[in-house]
């Protein structure tokens, strides 16, 4: 199969997203505005979901006629205390209303990502930051709060957020360090926590944030966890990588035992795809289309998260899939040393190391044509013509009466019609819809 991205496909996923949105939408019982909760047919909003469903339009550069709506309820929702370690945050519905990264670090790069600071309304961006930068861990990274074990993905999560409020924050050098120190698998990997099996989730969430706080470590320090992430989706067999990370919180609480359990809900291969994209050596064309035919083959409706979220749609779902999406769409073919070769109704993108091949020699060789198969395909058109040899011959030589000539011709001339019309069904039946 030729590596293709249909342009036309990922428009109509991504806008069967977006609208999937509008129609979910909902306003709070509780305080003002509305948004979304995680299970997309739960009619009372939560903080995180309500940051994903604005960001996916944000991202996709749609206009949202609740736009406004949403980030008063986010604002409502901010917490404000004297405390630096809970002022600005924003809790989960399971967090004992405890500012946590899980839901402050995603709000916190929404804000960033839409530019929405100084909008009438809107949270604070500088109460997150200062949230965010407060509750990281001594050793660089982040827990669900300061004093929790620092876990990759929430400092994958607080270090996204950070680059996007303030990318010189001692914080993001603190935080990279982190990540680059507590890789495993021979140091070239990620897994949930430093001393994990490696995670191919976690890797790609790991490449995608460097790529943005470094994208200068590309190419030396995080080129043998490309390599391994392209390894692992070249052998995945479409595996979506979906499961759900939980994991214990204790918080450090004075005068209580505080416990409670948080769940992450991981749908790797759209963050795989977007990682990909960032490959040093250039994106790996045959993975990637490979991952863009998994993701957009379906309604979102049909997403592998369906079954966890009790029966309905995951908003998950949806904000992985359309970031992938927008991120594919958006995200420059072309590299640095690349050439471009334009042509009249197609552009061809010439990679650096193969800027002195002719054009020719790049582009994939045509299908050789088999006798065999070329016969099985058209032997009732073979089979007209030999009859008439074999049939005049036997008119020559009296063997066959021009009856039985007539007759012999019937029945190839009905099957060659017939095999023409499966051949061009067949044909359209493998073009892509």
């Amino acid at each position: 199969m030729r590596p293709v991205i249909d342009i036309e496909v990922l428009h109509r996923r991504l806008s069967e997203s977006l609208d999937l949105l509008r129609d979910t939408y909902s306003t709070s019982r509780e305080c003002p505005g509305g948004g979304w909760y995680h299970e997309l047919a739960t009619p009372e909003p939560g903080s995180t979901a309500t940051a994903l469903g604005l960001m996916a339009f944000a991202e996709a550069r749609e206009p949202f006629e609740h736009f406004d709506d949403g980030l008063s309820f986010l604002a409502h929702r901010q917490a404000r205390s004297r405390s630096d370690l809970v002022d600005g945050g924003w809790a989960t519905k399971t967090s004992m209303e405890r500012p946590v990264v899980e839901a402050t670090a995603w709000i916190a790069r929404f804000l960033g990502r839409s530019r929405c600071g100084l909008k009438d309304g809107a949270p604070d961006a500088e109460r997150a930051y200062r949230w965010l930068t407060a509750n990281q861990n001594a050793d660089g990274g982040w827990g669900s709060m300061r004093g929790c074990r620092s876990r990759v993905w929430l400092t994958c999560l607080a270090l996204r957020a950070l680059h996007e409020l303030n990318p010189y924050a001692p914080a993001v050098d603190r935080g990279c360090e982190w990540l680059m120190t507590h890789r495993v698998s021979a140091g070239t990997v990620w897994g949930e926590l430093p001393g994990a099996g490696p995670k191919v989730t976690h890797t790609a969430f790991a490449l995608l944030t460097l790529a943005q706080a470094r994208p200068e470590w590309s190419g030396t320090r995080l080129l043998s966890a490309y390599q391994w992430l392209e390894l692992e989706l070249t052998n995945s067999g479409g595996d979506p990588y979906v499961w759900i990370e939980t994991y214990n919180v204790q918080p450090d609480l004075p005068g209580t035992h505080a416990n409670w359990r948080l769940a992450l809900w991981h749908y790797g291969l759209p963050i795989a795809m977007s990682a990909l994209l960032r490959h040093p050596g250039g994106a790996p064309a045959a993975v990637i289309c490979d991952a863009f035919d998994t993701i957009s083959r379906a309604d979102v409706r049909d997403s592998p998260w369906n079954e966890a979220a009790a029966g309905g749609t995951s908003l998950w779902s949806v904000w992985w899939r359309a970031e992938a999406l927008t991120d594919l769409l958006r995200f420059p073919l072309a590299r640095p040393g690349d050439t471009l070769v334009w042509l009249p109704e197609a552009v061809v993108v010439q990679r650096a190391s193969a800027r002195d091949k002719p054009l020719s020699a790049l582009l994939p060789a045509p299908p050789r044509r088999s006798l065999r198969r070329f016969l099985a395909r058209h032997w009732a058109g073979f089979l007209l013509p030999g009859l008439a040899a074999s049939g005049l011959i036997g008119l020559m030589t009296h063997v066959w009466g021009l009856r039985d000539f007539l007759l012999s011709l019937i029945l190839p001339t009905v099957l060659i019609p017939i095999q023409e019309a499966r051949i061009r069904a067949r044909r359209r039946g493998s073009q892509p819809q």
